[in-house]
């Protein structure tokens, strides 16, 4: 059941504490018969051209489709949502858990020197289970990045934001929004195959793949503390992968070569033969238990 939370989310503070391409994030209250508990609402970015007619009554059916998909994923890796709310624009927002600890770019920036090995493949672990999820129930992340993987007290990692990419596309004007247009700051983490020209006016989609090459630059990131491209401004990032450019490991921190081909792996430009989700849960399980049985 989609829970209707209007009337017990209260906002904290005046602003959103974060804001992408698909909307804002804001930190709110939730007013439960347990007491109060903290949570995070998503609103969506929209134009002024798709809130008139008869299209804005079918765009809240999407959404509203698109959130009950949500509901019917439970996994301890992926962020759940609680239901919906109104007041941050003219379409529900989504209300989820907050996350302590903030999003992964945030964490591994602020914990860095304290990470270890095996914590850093125990994040990955949690990254490539949630991974795994979506791909096994037929549902594509489309937006897989350090900013839209969340981090809870107890650090267990959690992905975040699955599949709004796509639903962003569906209810935004296209003449205002290609669905790569939305990814203002994460073209870091995106494969190549997303930007190509689209076909009969149609937005570019995701596909498994995409969601393999990103984990590529998760992982990247996961081990060395550092995002895909670090170096580069993001209109260089934006050319560097049109053209098939790769994230220089020389950048990097040093780490074990086996992980590094792994890696590449994951950004092989055949995209049909990156690994499946399945692959990459069980490499990464695999180093886990290594690592954790040599401590």
């Amino acid at each position: 059941m989609l829970n209707d939370l209007v009337g017990s989310i209260t906002k904290v503070g005046n602003y959103p504490v974060a804001r992408g391409g698909f909307g804002e994030i804001w930190k709110c209250t939730h007013e439960t018969d347990l007491g109060t508990i903290m949570v995070a609402v998503k609103s969506l970015l929209l134009y002024a051209s798709d809130e008139v007619g008869e299209a804005m009554e079918k765009k809240t059916k999407r959404i509203r489709r698109e959130l009950k998909i949500c509901l019917r994923l439970k996994h301890p890796n992926i962020l759940p949502v609680h239901g919906y709310t109104s007041g941050f624009g003219p379409f529900m927002a989504i209300v989820s858990p907050w996350a302590d600890n903030g999003n992964l770019t945030t964490y591994l920036e602020r914990e860095d020197t304290s990470l270890t090995f095996v914590k850093r493949f125990q994040i990955l672990r949690d990254i490539a289970a949630g991974l795994q999820y979506l791909h096994t129930n037929n549902v594509i992340h489309g937006d897989l990045t350090g900013p839209n993987v969340l981090i809870h007290g107890d650090g267990t990692a959690c992905l975040a934001d699955f599949g709004l990419s796509l639903l962003y596309s569906d209810i935004v004007s296209i003449s205002q929004a290609s669905w790569t247009s939305a990814f203002h700051g994460n073209f870091r983490w995106l494969a190549p195959e997303l930007l190509g020209e689209p076909e009969d006016n149609l937005p570019v989609r995701p596909r498994k793949y995409s969601d393999i090459y990103s984990f590529g630059g998760v992982m990247l990131q996961v081990l060395t503390s550092k995002v895909p491209y670090y170096y580069l401004s993001e209109a260089v990032v934006t050319l560097s992968i049109y053209t098939g450019v790769k994230p220089s490991r020389s950048r990097y921190p040093a780490f074990s070569d086996k992980y590094w081909h792994f890696i590449e792996e994951c950004w092989l430009a055949a995209a049909q033969e990156r690994p499946s989700a399945e692959r990459v849960v069980e490499v990464i399980s695999d180093e886990f238990d290594l690592l954790s049985s040599s401590m």
